[in-house]
């Protein structure tokens, strides 16, 4: 985030040098300009500007950004107006949207389920330009993750930054050699470590929207989740997490953690470990990502302004200015890039061994998903199992088990509509 910023000074440079070359000719264009419109979150709507600042002072076109209101300054109102104005086939040129990974307390999403958006017919097919794109010839981008956003066998989103879980800590975590979250919660019980146990009890409740993904098959209209093995791991985990850990005392070596990636920073001889579902896959939900509306009249131009957050256009134009590299990155996103390349560019700040551990762990994935109202009511439901303290005397597997059904029945709802 903190290097982007420079692009602000590039920019200037090189619509300088533009608008000395091509002033008068650009002028007469002026009338028949092209005219994009965008829809951004406020996380990322910094460099969404800059990069619109790029394509205006080096294109005849004109970018207006419509931010979507935080929270608590609107932002329903302004969605239930955008999907309004959608449904009557007058959406935007671009939709850059950046969401919250889990709770559903956080924000509502102008797109609250991808998979249906893909299949609603609002979203254009990119595929076409894809193809003719040299850029998706020799690329580092991970298509683990691009898969995400297909509907059908084409490409209607393109996922710019991801976000999932690991373990870190001392080479004791090695000892967990399980493929299955199952397995791993097994054997941290075995193990005699206290520290790793209470890293287990205190934070992965919190990654429970993760145990079973992808939870359903929207083209095929079926739900995946198997809701009888969800139950039956979030039992055992509940049952370990109440079990009393001793006093002991904690040393840099023994301290493990159980967080998202990008709070990754590292320590002496720390270990990584991606925390696999229930059934094995390393998955990491979508969290920015790009689409061009099936309403826009300028598809292609839309398109070409989204690959700017992924291509190397705006660094060539910086380096042949000589004002230095431009990160092609949301800073403002909570996830890290679908790019392998771009993840040392957006750690540039931080050790190489750990950075290094985060490009292997990246390498690990399986997939991607995008994160539906099933998960966060989940997620948030979890929560307050933990917040309570419920113990089984108290009704908590019932709780747990009209859980699993709850989701079961939301997934079960939202591949039918």
């Amino acid at each position: 985030m903190k290097n982007i910023r420079k692009r602000i000074f590039a920019l200037g440079c090189i619509g300088l040098l533009l608008t000395g070359m091509c002033g008068c000719g650009k002028k007469a264009e002026e009338k028949n300009e092209t005219v994009l419109e965008v829809v951004t979150d406020p996380s990322i709507q910094n460099e969404v500007k800059d990069v619109a600042d790029f394509m205006m002072k080096t294109e005849n076109i004109e970018i207006n950004i419509n931010v979507l209101p935080a929270k608590d300054d609107g932002r329903d109102t302004e969605i239930q107006k955008l999907q309004t104005q959608i449904l009557a086939g007058k959406g935007a040129d671009v939709y850059l949207l950046d969401t919250d990974p889990d709770a559903s307390d956080i924000k509502s999403e102008l797109f609250a389920n991808p998979y249906q958006t893909m299949q609603s017919g609002a979203l254009a097919s990119l595929d076409k330009y894809m193809e003719a794109d040299p850029y998706w010839k020799d690329t580092t981008y991970n298509m683990n993750i691009l898969t995400a956003g297909k509907h059908n066998g084409k490409q209607y989103i393109i996922p710019l930054s991801c976000y999932y879980y690991i373990l870190s800590g001392s080479d004791t975590i090695e000892k967990i050699e399980g493929n299955t979250l199952g397995e791993w919660l097994e054997q941290v019980q075995a193990l005699d470590d206290s520290e790793l146990k209470k890293s287990f009890k205190q934070s992965l409740y919190l990654t429970s929207g993760r145990w079973f993904q992808p939870a359903a098959d929207y083209e095929t209209r079926q739900v995946l989740f198997n809701k009888e093995e969800w139950k039956s791991f979030s039992e055992s985990y509940f049952s370990f997490q109440q079990e009393s850990e001793p006093d002991s005392v904690i040393t840099a070596e023994d301290q493990y953690q159980i967080q998202p990636v990008r709070s990754y920073f590292g320590g002496e001889g720390n270990t990584v470990k991606v925390i696999p579902d229930t059934e094995g896959r390393k998955m990491a939900s979508i969290m920015t990502y790009g689409a061009v509306g099936m309403s826009s009249s300028h598809k292609e131009i839309a398109y070409e302004f989204l690959m700017l957050f992924l291509n190397d256009n705006m660094q060539k134009a910086a380096e042949e200015e000589g004002t230095g590299y431009m990160p092609q990155i949301f800073g403002g996103s909570t996830g890290i890039p679908a790019e392998q390349n771009e993840i040392r560019n957006w750690l540039s700040d931080r050790p190489d061994e750990v950075i290094s551990a985060i490009e292997k762990s990246f390498e690990e994935l399986e997939g991607a998903y995008f994160v539906t109202n099933a998960e966060r009511d989940m997620i948030s439901d979890i929560r307050q199992v933990v917040k309570q303290g419920m113990a089984p005397e108290n009704g908590w597997d019932q709780y747990l088990s009209d859980l699993a059904d709850k989701a079961w029945e939301q997934y079960e709802m939202q591949v039918k509509e």
